[in-house]
């Protein structure tokens, strides 16, 4: 049990608490007043003497005060209960001796609405209060814990007892429900820290629906983004120690083959300008890589007149295209312009472009048509080559660093796809590989106008 734990169960726990305190006490304060008015005080009336009282009172008002005072003798005489009957000059009919503390207790009894207690009536036009005083005064009631007092206010007692394990119960219960989920996040961010980046708390959540089980998604989609990243830059590792590690092998033989055959320096010293070249282009790639997979770049976005271009690419890579015998058909429509960085939307249309010539044999066709979509919300260029393909199984890791598919080819880096799958999404559009019915490939890049 953490501290988040137990704030939550004394917030919640205290705040029952303190309402039940509440209620009882009023309920409690409300109960004793109206079941004794001069609970606080020394009691003198005998409570016990109600039904004296109230013969009395129907006596008088029957049979007259003769009756009144003959009813009032035998109860004295006979030691059943001693009822007084006082007028406003504070003497008592049958002329005993008046408690003026009994009596001022009786008329504020009176005046506080206990007409059962004390009576008021009048016979022959003279008022008289009648009303049992005590033998001898009763004390109010003693302390709390008194068997008497527990017992008359149990119910209450086990109201208040009720409440308090109640909210107990139900404080904990909270505390728990609130601080579970928080608690299988914690462990989740100690196992990812650890290294275990399969970790997952949407299961420990189980069938939440609170913003508690939206952290757990969001946690578990992080780190299922971050898992992504590091399994791509550690293949990406891989894939760049092999790539490295060819050309220097070739360096290393080029140089041992010099050294053993001096006659053949020059034709070493081309190849190992060639392998230098190679490592230069692949080092430009993943420095171009890296920078725009970390969102750095040195060209601030601009308006882009996308088909002129379109025009410049075609233009550069029919020179490409010649030497092989490659034609390119292109066609556009109209003028559209996007907003994006020049630099890396011509890198990405032109590693498509070469990628198809590089791929396309002497009297093939290369087709790039571009222009507006139906919904006129989206720019497409679409590529086309009469080439080899790739198999079904290929075409989604063809977007892949250092992938190539087959034929192989000695020329490619495996990283022009990449960086035109990156640089699209940059600008967010989306590039798409397909095979064509009739052979080759069909590369699709859309672009949000």
């Amino acid at each position: 049990m953490g501290r988040l734990f137990w704030k939550f169960f004394f917030s919640f726990w205290l705040t029952l608490l303190a309402a039940a305190i509440s209620t009882g006490s009023f309920v409690w304060l409300k109960h004793a007043t109206d079941d004794d008015p001069l609970s606080r005080d020394e009691r003198l009336i005998d409570y016990h003497g109600i039904p004296y009282v109230q013969v009395a009172a129907d006596i008088s008002r029957i049979q007259g005060l003769e009756a009144l005072s003959a009813f009032l003798k035998q109860s004295q005489q006979n030691s059943l209960m001693t009822v007084m009957a006082v007028n406003t000059d504070n003497q008592d009919l049958l002329g005993r001796s008046v408690d003026l503390a009994a009596l001022s207790q009786a008329r504020q009894l009176l005046a506080k609405g206990k007409d059962k207690i004390i009576e008021q009536i009048r016979v022959d036009n003279q008022p008289f209060l009648l009303y049992a005083p005590l033998a001898e005064p009763e004390k109010a009631p003693g302390p709390l814990f008194k068997k008497s007092w527990v017992l008359k206010h149990l119910p209450l007692l086990l109201i208040i007892i009720s409440a308090i394990l109640a909210s107990l119960f139900f404080s904990g219960l909270l505390a728990w429900y609130f601080t579970r989920p928080i608690s299988s996040l914690k462990q989740a961010f100690q196992a990812v820290a650890d290294g275990k980046l399969d970790t997952r708390v949407s299961p420990a959540m189980r069938k939440r629906r609170d913003e508690l089980a939206e952290l757990g998604e969001n946690f578990d989609f992080m780190t299922s983004q971050i898992s992504s990243l590091v399994n791509g830059q550690r293949q990406l590792l891989h894939d760049v120690s092999h790539e490295l590690r060819s050309p220097l092998a070739r360096m290393q033989a080029a140089i041992g083959l010099a050294q053993q055959q001096p006659e053949k320096v020059n034709s070493t010293l081309n190849r190992l300008e060639k392998e230098a070249e190679r490592m230069s282009d692949l080092v430009g790639e993943l420095l171009l890589l890296s920078r725009m997979e970390t969102g750095v770049s040195h060209n601030q976005p601009a308006e882009i007149d996308i088909n002129l271009l379109l025009d410049e690419i075609v233009a550069d890579a029919r020179f490409e295209a010649e030497a092989k015998s490659v034609h390119i058909l292109y066609q556009h429509d109209g003028r559209v312009s996007l907003h994006g960085q020049q630099e890396l939307l011509h890198r990405a249309i032109e590693n498509v472009l070469r990628n198809a010539i590089r791929f396309s044999d002497a009297g093939d066709s290369i087709s790039l048509r571009a222009g507006l979509d139906a919904t006129g919300k989206q720019f497409e260029i679409l590529i086309e080559d009469e080439g080899p393909g790739v198999s079904d199984d290929d075409l989604d890791k063809l977007f892949r660093p250092f992938f190539r598919g087959e034929p192989q080819r000695r020329d490619g880096i495996g990283l022009g796809l990449t960086i035109a799958q990156r640089a699209v999404a940059s600008h967010r559009g989306q590039i798409e590989a397909k095979n064509r019915p009739q052979g080759g490939l069909r590369m699709r890049i859309s672009l949000p106008v």
